[in-house]
């Protein structure tokens, strides 16, 4: 028996069982709490669905001027002021982490719309990049495939007229224009990586540009940073500007900020609020 009872498991004293139920305790509020928290998030995401389109229609640059109050926000009030001398209209972008991308795609394929010899070039260097993500940078040809061809259909619609303008946009505000912006998160990356020693020093937090792109880049729903921006103008060989409503939100000071493909002069206008980007159309 005495060999028996030196074997029984000691009883765990009262204190250490006090300490492991409060750290059990501890653990399941921290778990409530991030459920409540995502729960709470995606309320919110769900709103914005059901109360904002991917893609707005155009309005008039008036309502972003009407939109401030000359007293409580002069600056922005100022800002817009200015801007309604430049520009004619405004189209607004849902705020879901992808609105630059989705925002230089709707314009992109506006501006190609419109003008052949655009939709050529742009056709011909997004097939480009399919071969470039899958034989030289090692995307899976499966899924890289998926949102490539998604594009390729997209670009031949237009060409060929089988899509109009209206259908177009009805097009950017359906399931299938994350395909297209899944596509340009991948172009973006592919061409971070083609450039890996020209950015590299720019990463922060020790990461590599293969961590940065996996991290920051190809997720959906990430908001797009300075150097991401700067890799997907060039990926896309197209050359913007961005209006900054905040002067020190742009990289330079002042209030605007032009990024050039190729040296030429911009051709797709943007709006910058604290996180989010917009659209903005020229006056003729």
């Amino acid at each position: 028996m005495a060999d028996q009872d030196s074997e029984t498991t000691a009883p765990v004293p009262q204190s250490e069982s006090a300490e492991r139920t409060l750290a059990q305790q501890v653990a399941e509020n921290e778990q409530q709490i991030r459920e409540q928290s995502q729960k709470y998030l995606e309320e919110i995401e769900e709103e914005v669905r059901q109360n904002q389109p991917l893609v707005s229609p155009k309005e008039e640059i008036a309502t972003l001027v009407q939109s401030y109050d000359v007293d409580s926000s002069p600056a922005y009030y100022i800002k817009a002021a200015e801007l309604a001398e430049t520009y004619s209209h405004i189209r607004r972008i849902r705020g879901d982490g992808n609105c630059f991308y989705r925002a230089v795609l709707t314009a992109e394929l506006e501006y190609c719309y419109n003008n052949a010899d655009e939709l050529n070039k742009f056709t011909t260097l997004c097939r480009g990049w399919r071969e470039r993500l899958v034989k030289d940078h090692g995307f899976p040809d499966l899924t890289t495939g998926d949102f490539c061809e998604a594009m390729d259909t997209l670009l031949d619609s237009i060409k060929n007229r089988t899509t109009t303008e209206e259908m177009l946009f009805q097009n950017l505000n359906d399931t299938v224009a994350n395909y297209y912006v899944a596509f340009l998160r991948l172009i973006t990356s592919g061409y971070l990586r083609e450039h890996e020693a020209e950015y590299a020093g720019f990463i922060e937090g020790g990461r590599t540009i293969d961590q940065f792109c996996k991290d920051e880049i190809e997720p959906m729903w990430k908001e797009c940073d300075h150097i991401c921006i700067i890799a997907l103008v060039n990926a896309m060989g197209v050359s913007i500007r961005v209006e900054y409503m905040d002067q020190t939100q742009a990289p330079n000071g002042g209030w605007h900020y032009d990024i050039s493909a190729d040296s030429s002069a911009p051709k797709l206008f943007f709006l910058y609020r604290p996180g989010h980007y917009d659209l903005l159309y020229n006056r003729a």
